[in-house]
């Protein structure tokens, strides 16, 4: 170092050296605080940086001078420290480690010293020093500020980008709620007890070093709450210290946490282990295996607190569900010693979320474990009330991990034992868990490599009673996971379960027995069937649906038949789409092999045989059967389904159907000679002997019929029981059946005589029998002989060579007996007629003629089969084919016959054509033709067409065959005969052009009818050349027929036109697929014709004529018009069905567009964009029937709607904005309906962003619609478009969202907001509400129009009821009040709130823009608009502040004039808003605002005004008190005035220009010794006034004024007196009184004060003497209380004058008065009397006040007065007594008679005897009345006065010595001394005691 830096070393040392001992002397020179305190704010900050001088000498002097400074400041509290500048020494990163350390002990020493608005400025910047600072320093600096952070500002603070702060703060504030309030520790204690969840050495960093008491504590928790409740923390980061807060024991703290923590929990991601692991590591502490240091080591946290844990624990899901954490949780929580009962409840509810939604990997590991616990629980008898949850948890655990429960059926056997005893509750429990542990049970089968094998089934259930080959040890050595020991020990306790006596078992057991085992698994199904006639609904309805699927009857037989589903073919117009939509894979239904299960159920029945027990017999009719019937039945049905499954039929139904040769060939080839079917008939037979049901029939059938030959001979002993059945039975299905079984077996079993003897006889009984069923018996059994003979003799099996049919007499015979049947009038009859003669013209011609002569005529005529011909019975040479085809269209015609039957015969009908070809086939077909228009019965017209179809077959009919040995051709497979084919041909042709000419007919029936027949013919003959010849022609029909009214008929076209299109070349198919969208999209039809009959509207669509008849029709609606006299109406019905006849055609070409879109698929692509819209639209068309089928069709055509509509979302956008103003409006309500659909299913607005301005403005329109339900969903629509218009404007959405809010706020801005339609206004303005709040400062262009329109809005919108009844409150108070909730109703309005959100971007600039709407708002006659605008303009104040000054002249003008409203509400707004306002006004405009309210307030008289001017002024003052202070020389005579103003009402102003005063003048007195001169001015006007209030305001200010200066009035003494002298003149009014007082109050010389001068007293005097006489008692009393206050003041004024004025008062007796008048009541009597009362009293005062000093006066009254005060006492109130004892004792301290003891009196007029004579007399009158004090009052005041007055007496004349008369008082003394001696009050008693000195 060279000499000139050492040089310059030196010299800065011996610089800082001296700077310091000046400093040390000028804080040894600190004798005051405030020396002290000013001397540390200036060099404690430059002093402590000397602590970084190099020198070790400045050092060492700096900090002695520190130490210095600690002694004094420590012991001195009230002086400040420079704590700001501290800090920032604190905060500075270059400072070294003494500056940082000294400057944390000042700041911790200071900072509690400040004031604490100062500390909450300085808190954050304390939060931000503390990051990257000593553990200890964090801790004193947090510990300072925790209890102010709940009032610091959330703009101050954020942390959530500074997570490592963050930490450290909610870390620390963590620990302090969790410190419980009883483990405080006392001083001097060292030995810490660690709180529940915290550890060792965050409790001591706590406790150490800081005393806190329990409410410091609870404090500070509050403040920590609110604090960490602000947006100023990341959600997932406060979670722990919300949580801990709301567990807090003390209720102020937990439910001041709740709110922000149902917040907080639903924005976290319960998901994140980051969220949930800090709860698991505070619940359970720190795990006993951590390796961490012991005071590191944290304590569990309390119950308490669990529960509130595990309460939010129980959210965790996925990856949050941490292991072993939670199993940790469980376990500690169920067994922990502190735990109860309430907390294992939620234990186990977390551990059921934790089995829901834990890692399955971790959960099989620890499974077992959980397991184990929950059995500990379930076993223990301790916790029964857990036990139903924890079954629960058990259910759940098995089905996540069914592994740990592998193989413990025990536990299984446990649990069901349980069942019997448990109450019902822990039966549903045990049930529910056993149900749910059936999946950990479940034996997986799908290792077999072949199906199971019989063998081996059975040896596992009957090993006797089956071969087993035993040669087989491959099988032997690998079992079926079925025949494992574990399964057969299952199986064998579900079998023994199921026969339990609680049905709840023999559920669960059936639930196992179809769950554990696979499908196929025979001993399960038996188990199953077992169930399935339980006498328990549930559990044979629930076995049901095991073994078949469903429950349902009809579907269990469509299962049982193996009846397919017909899966909906759902076309797709969008190849995208289609390409997506994959295939859903059906779980397959398996079931056993049907040989098995026989073999199985066999051995099973004789095993219950064999045993013994009772409940496995059932007899019945003498029959023994090993099941319930109905089981048996359930058994029967259950192997015919597998009978069918096995032979592989689909689609059977009862045999003889399409499939019984199948099942014929699989019984020949699988089934016949084996034991298997023998088995199963014996169950059958035995069944059938026992119970005889249509089940065991059918089964039987199903084996008879296709194996007659085999079966025949080995059932011919059932016979006779056959028979029996069918002719006694009263079911018809078992006599059918019945009768098939019998004729087959005799068929094949009897020779050709027995068989046409047996026909014969059958053929007599069914005509001679009574018994109607037993006729329908033999009817139904000859014909199914007849028709099995015939069969067979087309095989050459019957009859031999040469046998015809139609010559077979017996077949003769029955022909003839069904032929006459059919015109029975028994319906059953006719039915079974119908069906017989189906059966034989099935496979031939029937016996007759064709046709007699006499119905050969009919054949040509256009009707043959007329309704009109008789029905009687036709003789027997007359029984023709053809008489059969008349009697069953006259069925058909009958009304009465059941439509069941009708259908027969319809059918039948069709079947005569099938057996031969019939001549008469096409009059037939006309008789069906000529039935279009009759029926309207759809199932009518199904059968006719079917019927149809067969008649253009004819003999090639598949129906022509042997149903039980021919299966059914195709194509020209089935063609038997040409030559027919070429006539059913010329049929066909001839009934399509027909069918053309009816089908075009309006007549509804026939177009239904048409379309029905059209389609079967296409539907069954397409290969036909005529079919194919009219395909064009059919294509035209159809679609004709898509216009109709009528579902069903455009169901049927949309089918045709899909075979029409299947069945066409593609050139037809292009145009058929344009005509039918061209209809879609235009709704065109062709034009039909319109006749009488045309049905224009369905029946009841437009009710009922005035007559009660329909209107549908075009011939009833003109009829209506015509008796209406209205002819214009049948033009507007025309209108209405031309119009729903486009809607029905729209709705028809969609049905057909679905069709063909099955067949086209993904081609018609193209077509979409023209499609999908008005698809799309239709679907929410208001009528729900189209409604509905539109959207079956829309969900047909479109597989996914969702990627669909994504994809054409504009076009779908703009059909729908251009169809809004449709002039429909049903279509105008479904683009409604649909853009609310269409919107909320759109991935954002931005598709839509182009069009969103006009499909606000659309929407506007349309919610002004004439339709009310057109107007209902356009503001449905106008509400989900706000909604998602806010959403897609958030600020979040950045560049996008400012786009959305420049197309949409102009639009609402201009239409909306200002529209005249109230619901368009409410919700624009409600949309701009959140939009403020999404969108931010992108409004900031609209503001200037968007303020005005909200603030017009808040009164619009209030409720008009509200408004009227403001009204009309006659009463103020409750008008105020409820004028006062709608003002606060209208600050908290959403426009209001709105506004709010507004102010952070409105500047000067847009403020002026705005302002003139404001103003003129202001001026508005809605009281919520002028408090919304008064509103707006205090934010404005606050917000813009001094930007605010060019304007505040401006509208203070406005609200000045608005103040004088008249609704008070209305008043106190708008003096609040100038009141801010008038802040940052400039002085000119305040100096104009206060002359102005000065002004006002002297012409304004009424109290409202001046209630209003002094609620602005107190609004002034509130805001900035310096324009009060500024204006006080105007302000301060008015105020003064004022707040001497009338304090009668709630609404007086008095109080307030009282505060006013205050706040200019603290001191009053001062204040009005300032502005005396003022004053006096200001209230001699107001005395000159002409208004009596002015003057008595007048005053009472000068009574104040007298009071609050007494003699310091000087000069201004005198002008006030004469001004009140002068206004005293005249006659008397309310108030006058003051007047009174204040001239006692300036005439009474008090201090220093000079007197008043001679004249001017004597002025005075006179004065009120003159008003002492006004007529007035009350009046008087005051004039004579002034008088005697002013008399001491003033000159000598004559006695004589006052004693004849007073002697008039009291010569007036209270009681000697009497009513005035008549009409004057008691009361009015009384009060004068009180009057005269208190009158009285200011006499006796006056005089005692004014008795005068001269003796010669004296002695001219004294007489006078004490003989009247000693005659009148007595008598007298007692306030009066009162009032003369005080008179007494003034007068006898006066009486110059007492007076100068010792020396004769120097009168001229009295000798010494007139005086002791005087004195004697005023004793006596004295002692009179003292004597009579004592003795009759006992008021304590009363007494107290009389012995004041013995007392003055005593003193008075121990001075002149005249002992007579003190023995005169002494002798009443000691009279009544002894009893005052022993009064309660303290007072007698010592002044008994000081008379008693003067007596001794």
């Amino acid at each position: 170092m060279s000499e000139m830096d050492i040089s310059e070393s030196n010299n800065e040392c011996s610089n800082d050296s001296l700077l310091l001992d000046r400093v040390f002397l000028r804080l040894g020179n600190a004798n005051t605080d405030e020396q002290l305190e000013s001397c540390l704010s200036r060099f404690l900050p430059p002093v402590m940086l000397k602590l970084s001088s190099p020198h070790e000498q400045i050092r060492t002097k700096v900090m002695e001078l520190l130490i210095h400074v600690n002694k004094r400041v420590k012991c001195r509290n009230e002086v400040q420290l420079p704590v700001e500048t501290l800090l920032q020494l604190y905060r500075d990163p270059t400072a070294n480690s003494f500056i940082i350390n000294f400057s944390i002990i000042y700041i911790t020493m200071g900072f509690p010293r400040l004031p604490r608005d100062k500390q909450l400025s300085l808190t954050p910047s304390l939060l931000e020093a503390i990051e990257n600072k000593p553990a200890g320093h964090q801790d004193s600096i947090l510990m300072l500020v925790m209890p102010l952070l709940g009032d610091v500002k959330d703009t101050d603070l954020n942390f959530k980008e500074k997570s490592k702060l963050s930490i450290l703060i909610l870390k620390f504030a963590t620990d302090i709620l969790l410190l419980p309030y009883r483990a405080l520790p006392n001083a001097g204690e060292s030995d810490f007890q660690v709180p529940p969840g915290m550890s060792m050495k965050s409790y001591k960093r706590l406790v150490e070093k800081n005393q806190i008491n329990p409410n410091q504590l609870e404090e500070m928790k509050l403040s920590i709450v609110n604090f960490i409740s602000k947006d100023i923390f990341n959600m997932n980061d406060i979670l722990v210290p919300l949580i801990v807060a709301a567990a807090d024991s003390r209720f102020s703290v937990a439910n001041h946490a709740n709110s922000p923590l149902i917040r907080v929990n639903s924005s976290v991601d319960w998901s994140l282990p980051s969220v949930v692991g800090p709860l698991y590591s505070l619940y359970l502490g720190t795990w006993g295996g951590m390796k961490v240091p012991p005071d590191d080591r944290k304590v569990p946290a309390c119950t308490r607190l669990r529960l509130k844990l595990i309460q939010y624990l129980n959210k965790a899901t996925g990856a949050a569900v941490m292991f072993p954490h939670c199993v940790q949780v469980v376990f500690s929580s169920l067994f922990d010693p502190n735990t109860n009962t309430r907390l294992r409840n939620m234990a186990l509810m977390f551990l059921l979320n934790v089995i829901n939604n834990g890692d399955e990997v971790q959960m099989k590991k620890v499974s077992t474990v959980f397991l184990q616990g929950l059995l500990k629980l379930i076993r223990s008898d301790e916790h029964t009330e857990h036990q139903p949850k924890a079954y629960m948890c058990l259910g759940r655990l098995a089905m996540k991990c069914p592994s740990s429960f592998n193989n413990q059926f025990s536990l299984f056997e446990e649990l069901v034992k349980k069942i019997p005893e448990a109450v019902p509750e822990m039966k549903t429990a045990l049930r529910d868990a056993l149900l749910e542990m059936a999946v950990a049970y479940k034996i997986n089968a799908e290792d077999k490599s072949e199906p199971m094998d019989t063998t081996e089934i059975a040896s596992t259930s009957q090993s006797d009673n089956m071969d087993v080959d035993e040669s087989s040890e491959s099988k032997k050595s690998k079992l079926s996971p079925l025949d494992e020991p574990q399964a057969l020990a299952l199986f064998a306790l579900l079998d023994h379960y199921m026969h339990s006596e609680e049905s709840m078992i023999r559920y669960i057991a059936m639930r196992y027995s179809a769950t554990v085992f696979p499908q196929d698994y025979i001993p399960s199904r038996y188990l199953l069937l077992l169930a399935s006639g339980d006498s328990q609904d549930d559990v044979s309805t629930e076995a049901l649906k095991y073994l078949y699927g469903t429950s349902r009857p009809n579907e269990i037989e469509d299962v049982v038949n193996n009846v397919s589903v017909k899966e909906m073919n759902v076309a797709s117009i969008d190849e995208d789409v289609s390409k997506k939509d994959k295939d859903k894979k059906d779980v397959q239904f398996k079931v056993p092999n049907f040989k098995d299960v026989v073999n199985y159920i066999w051995d099973q029945m004789q095993k219950r045989k064999k045993g013994s027990n009772t409940k496995h017999r059932f007899v019945i009719s003498n029959q023994v059967l090993q099941f319930h019937p109905q089981t048996y039945q359930e058994i029967l049905r259950y192997l015919r389904m597998c009978l069918n499954r096995d032979a592989n039929l689909k689609d059977c139904s009862n045999h003889p159907n399409a499939t019984s040769p199948i099942l014929a060939k699989y019984f020949q080839e699988n089934l016949l000679e084996t034991e298997s079917l023998d088995r199963y008939l014996t169950m059958i037979t035995s069944l059938l002997n026992a119970n005889p049901g249509v089940m065991a029939l059918t089964c039987f059938l199903d084996v008879v019929g296709c194996i007659p030959k085999k079966m025949s001979e080995k059932y011919t002993n059932i016979l006779p029981f056959l028979k029996n059945l069918f002719t006694t039975s009263t079911k018809e299905d078992i006599r059918e059946t019945a009768a098939a079984i019998y004729a087959i077996i005799t068929v094949h079993t009897n020779t050709k005589a027995a068989i046409e003897n047996e026909v014969k006889e059958y053929v007599t009984q069914s005509q001679k029998n009574k018994s109607l069923e037993s006729q329908c018996g033999y009817m139904i059994a000859f014909t199914y002989l007849c028709e099995r003979c015939i069969v067979l003799s087309k095989k050459g099996n019957f009859g031999g060579k040469g046998f015809s049919p139609s010559n077979w007499e017996p077949y003769k015979d029955g022909a003839k007996c069904l032929a006459n049947f059919l015109a029975s009038s028994q319906t059953l009859l006719v039915s079974t007629s119908c069906t017989a003669i189906s059966l034989l013209v099935r496979c031939s011609a029937l016996p007759l003629p064709n046709i007699s002569p006499r119905q050969e005529s009919l054949l040509q005529s256009d009707n043959p089969f007329k309704s009109d011909q008789s029905n009687a019975t036709i003789l027997d040479d007359e029984v023709t084919k053809f008489s059969v085809a008349e009697r069953m269209f006259r069925i058909v015609e009958n009304a009465k016959l059941p439509s069941k039957v009708k259908e027969r015969s319809l059918f039948t009908l069709g079947l005569m054509c099938c057996g031969e070809r019939i001549p008469f086939a096409k009059q037939i077909v006309q008789g069906f033709l000529q039935m279009a228009k009759d029926s309207k019965e759809f199932e009518i017209h199904l059968q006719i067409g079917e019927s149809l179809v067969l008649c253009v077959e004819g003999v090639n009919s598949n129906e022509n065959r042997d149903l039980w040995t021919e299966l059914p051709k195709e194509d020209e497979a089935k063609i038997k005969d040409v030559d027919a084919l070429k006539e059913n041909d010329e049929l066909l042709k001839w009934l399509l052009v027909e069918l053309f000419t009816i089908g075009r007919q309006p007549h509804p029936h026939s177009r239904q009818a048409t379309s029905i027949w059209l389609l079967a013919l296409l539907k069954s003959c397409p290969e036909r050349e005529p079919i194919k010849n009219s395909l064009q022609q059919m294509q035209e029909m159809f679609m004709d027929f898509l216009s109709e009214n009528s579902d069903i008929v455009q169901d049927v076209a949309s089918k045709g036109l899909s075979l029409v299109y299947q069945n066409s070349d593609e050139s037809q198919k292009k145009a058929l697929v344009a005509e039918i969208i061209d209809q879609l999209t235009s709704g065109k039809r062709a034009v039909s014709q319109v006749t009488e009959d045309t049905k224009l509207f369905e029946e009841g669509q437009l009710g009922t004529a005035p007559t009660g008849g329909n209107l549908s029709t075009y011939k009833e609606i003109c009829s209506l018009a015509s008796d209406l006299n209205q002819p214009d109406l049948l033009y507007k019905f025309m209108h209405l069905a031309h119009h729903n006849s486009v809607w029905n055609s729209k709705r028809g070409a969609a049905f057909g567009f679905q069709s063909i879109a099955q067949q086209a698929g993904a081609s018609l692509g193209a077509h979409a964009p023209r499609i999908v819209p008005r698809l799309y639209r239709y679907r929410f068309d208001p009528t729900p029937r189209i409604q509905a089928s539109m959207a079956a069709i829309w969900h047909a055509l479109v597989p996914d709607t969702q990627r669909t509509v994504h994809k054409y979302h504009k076009e779908i956008l703009s059909d729908l904005v251009a169809n809004l103003t449709s002039n429909q409006w049903r279509v105008r309500m479904s683009c409604c309906n649909a853009l609310s659909d269409l919107l909320r299913g759109a991935q954002s607005l931005q598709a839509s962003r182009s069009q969103l301005a006009c499909v606000w403005t659309q929407l506007f329109r349309v919610m002004d619609d004439v339709h009310e339900g057109t107007r209902l969903a356009a503001a449905a629509a106008a509400g989900v478009l706000s909604k998602l218009c806010i959403q897609a404007s958030d600020v979040n959405q950045g560049k996008d969202g400012k786009e959305i809010v420049s197309v949409i706020l102009p639009v609402l801005l201009d239409t909306g907001i200002t529209n005249l339609v109230q619901e368009v206004r409410s919700v624009s303005l409600l949309t701009v509400s959140k939009l403020v709040t999404a969108a931010g400062s992108s409004l900031a262009p609209f503001l200037p129009r968007l303020v005005p329109a909200l603030a017009s809005a808040a009164g619009e919108l209030e409720s008009a009821k509200l408004s009227y009844l403001s009204t009309a409150l006659a009463d103020s108070g409750s008008r105020e009040m409820l004028d006062d909730m709608r003002a606060s109703a209208a600050r908290h309005h959403y426009t209001t709130d709105t506004i709010v959100k507004c102010m952070p971007y409105i500047n000067i600039e847009i403020m002026k823009e705005m302002l003139p709407k404001i103003l003129e708002l202001l001026k508005s006659p809605q009281l919520g608009t002028k408090v919304s605008c008064a509103h707006f303009l205090v934010l404005a104040a606050h917000y813009l502040r001094t930007d605010l000054e060019p304007v505040a002249g401006k509208v203070m003008t406005s609200l000045l004039n608005g103040i004088f409203d008249r609704n008070a509400t209305i008043r106190k707004n708008y003096a609040e808003a100038l009141g801010q306002v008038s802040a940052f006004a400039k002085p000119q405009s305040i100096e104009k605002l206060m002359k102005k309210l000065v002004n006002l307030y002297e012409t304004k008289e009424d109290e409202a005004s001046r209630s209003a001017i002094a609620l602005t002024l107190k609004s002034v003052a509130k805001a900035k008190i310096e324009h009060i202070k500024d204006n006080e020389e105007i302000l301060a005579p008015v105020v003064f005035l004022a707040m001497h103003g009338p304090k009668d009402g709630e609404t007086s102003s008095a109080e307030t220009f009282e505060e006013l005063w205050a706040d200019m003048s603290p001191s009053r007195a001062a204040g009005v010794r300032r502005h005396l001169p003022a004053l006096r001015r200001a209230l001699e006007r107001a005395l000159a006034a002409p208004g009596w209030a002015d003057k008595t305001q007048a005053a009472k200010a000068i009574s104040t004024i007298c009071k609050e200066l007494s003699s310091d009035l000087g000069e201004e003494r005198e002008p006030f007196i004469r001004s009140v002298l002068a206004a005293i003149q005249g006659k008397t009014f309310d108030g006058k009184h003051h007047l009174l007082e204040a001239l006692a109050d300036l005439c009474t010389v008090s201090g220093g004060a000079a007197p008043l001068a001679g004249a001017l007293g004597t002025e005075c005097v006179e004065a009120l003497v003159a008003e002492s006489r006004k007529r007035s008692a009350a009046h008087r009393r005051h004039a004579l209380g002034a008088l005697a206050r002013t008399l001491p003041h003033a000159p000598p004024h004559s006695f004589h004058q006052l004693y004849e004025l007073v002697k008039l008062i009291l010569s007036k007796d209270e009681h000697s008065l009497d009513k005035e008048s008549d009409e004057e009541d008691n009361e009015g009597l009384k009060k004068r009397r009180e009057e005269l009362t208190a009158l009285k009293e200011a006499a006796y005062d006056l005089l005692g006040k004014a008795w005068p000093k001269d003796p010669h006066t004296q002695e001219k009254y004294q007489d006078l007065f004490f003989e009247h005060c000693s005659n009148s006492y007595p008598t007298s109130t007692r306030s009066t007594q009162l009032a003369m004892l005080a008179s007494i004792g003034s007068v006898v301290e006066r009486l110059a008679v007492l007076s100068a003891a010792g020396e004769p009196m120097e009168t001229d007029n009295m000798s010494l005897a007139n005086r002791d004579k005087a004195i004697s007399s005023v004793t006596a009158h004295v002692a009179n009345i003292i004597e009579y004090t004592l003795k009759n009052s006992n008021q304590v005041r009363h007494r107290r006065d009389a012995l004041n007055l013995m007392e003055i007496m005593i003193k008075q004349l121990q001075e002149i010595k005249k002992t007579d008369e003190l023995n005169q008082l002494k002798a009443i003394y000691q009279t009544y001394a002894q009893d005052l001696s022993k009064e309660s009050s303290h007072e007698l008693r010592t002044k008994v005691d000081n008379i008693k000195v003067y007596f001794k």
